[in-house]
């Protein structure tokens, strides 16, 4: 007002009026995502990682993800019906690949490209795609080093956006450079939780490649679900399973499911557990330099027993109707002896395998 001092009319606010809010400035405002133009634009942000290894010359799989922010805050008269296309939808584009020695950046390569959808308003897709890395660039480490990879969508700046800093990802995915050899790993062993001596059950097991090769050219692979009084394969195990793969690609993996075995009926507290390639015939990463290790012990050990009392060995093939449900509590006496599956006896007729005595 006339009346006030010119700090109280700078201010916005005169103290002797405390009730008196103070004037907004627009400056401080988060503004309408309208341009001068009359309508949106869209805005692309892109984040990713990729695989923690790979070789050059291989493949390298890298997922991102790609975001419009850009958002119609009016209604748009040629938008007007719901699902309609917007100035704010970005349209068909791409994503760049950038290597470089430093998570910093600098001295930067690109090692690769692939395309983007079509992206609506306020929208975001996650995208995967296997590279094929070109050969070692130079300025970039060799085996043993690791490169630092940064993501830019639209990076030609060819769609129109009202943001085109935010199109390259903030932070570097760091990959390590190594030798074209393949990592295999257990993932996953589906198997009951409680388990005793001589139940009858169906793994499921998940092998995994995290090296930088296919496991084809070394040939096929074999993983063996062992039964051992430690969880150590050796000369006191028994191989109760053995599944065979022809290839497990690089940042893949597989999922085995076999036919029902019968777990050892002794000792009553053994390990269960998995050995991928238990004769050593594939050259994996760890290998290199004599690295790997001599005990050859269990992936994803599980326990078996002790034995509970009075309770027989369960199967999972068992025909189902109700003349074959078992009655709770389970009676002590029980035809064809403790040693019978519940509801009947295994298909297949599965040998009764027991362990070494030492």
């Amino acid at each position: 007002m006339p009346w006030e001092s010119r700090r109280n009319r700078r201010n916005g606010r005169d103290p002797r009026r405390p009730g008196l809010a103070a004037l907004e400035r627009l400056e401080g405002r988060e503004l309408l995502a309208y341009t001068p133009l009359g309508f949106s634009l869209p805005d692309l942000t892109i984040s990713g990682f990729a695989a923690p290894a790979a070789s050059w010359g291989g493949t390298l799989t890298v997922a991102v993800d790609v975001r419009n922010i850009g958002a119609s805050s009016l209604i748009e008269p040629l938008a007007l019906q719901p699902g309609a296309p917007s100035t704010a939808d970005a349209l068909p584009t791409y994503v760049a690949v950038y290597a470089s020695r430093s998570p910093r950046g600098g001295h930067e390569v690109q090692i690769g490209q692939f395309l983007t959808p079509y992206i609506p308003q306020n929208s975001a897709v996650q995208l995967t795609e296997a590279l094929t890395l070109p050969s070692r660039p130079p300025g970039l480490p060799g085996p043993g080093g690791t490169i630092y990879l940064r993501f830019a969508v639209d990076p030609d700046g060819i769609l129109a956006e009202s943001d085109y800093t935010n199109n390259a990802s903030q932070k570097a995915a760091p990959v390590r450079i190594e030798a074209p050899l393949p990592e295999l790993t257990v993932t996953g062993l589906d198997v009951p939780p409680v388990m005793q001596p001589g139940d009858v059950i169906q793994p499921n097991i998940r092998v995994a490649n995290v090296g930088t090769a296919p496991t084809s050219p070394q040939g096929p692979v074999t993983v063996d679900l062992v039964a051992s009084r430690t969880p150590t394969f050796g000369p006191g195990s028994a191989i109760l399973s053995t599944f065979t793969v022809a290839n497990i690609p690089p940042s893949g993996a597989v999922t085995l499911t076999g036919a029902p075995v019968q777990l050892p009926t002794s000792p009553g507290v053994y390990s269960l557990g998995v050995v991928v390639d238990p004769n050593g015939t594939i050259k994996q990463l760890h290998t290199v330099g004599g690295l790997g290790g001599s005990g050859r012990r269990f992936s994803l050990p599980r326990r078996v027993g002790p034995p509970i009392t009075n309770l027989p060995p369960a199967g999972v093939l068992i025909p189902g109707g109700a003349s074959n449900v078992m009655p709770f509590p389970i009676p002590s006496g029980i035809a064809g002896g403790l040693g019978a599956p519940v509801g009947g006896t295994p298909a297949h007729g599965l040998p009764i395998i027991n362990l070494p005595t030492s």
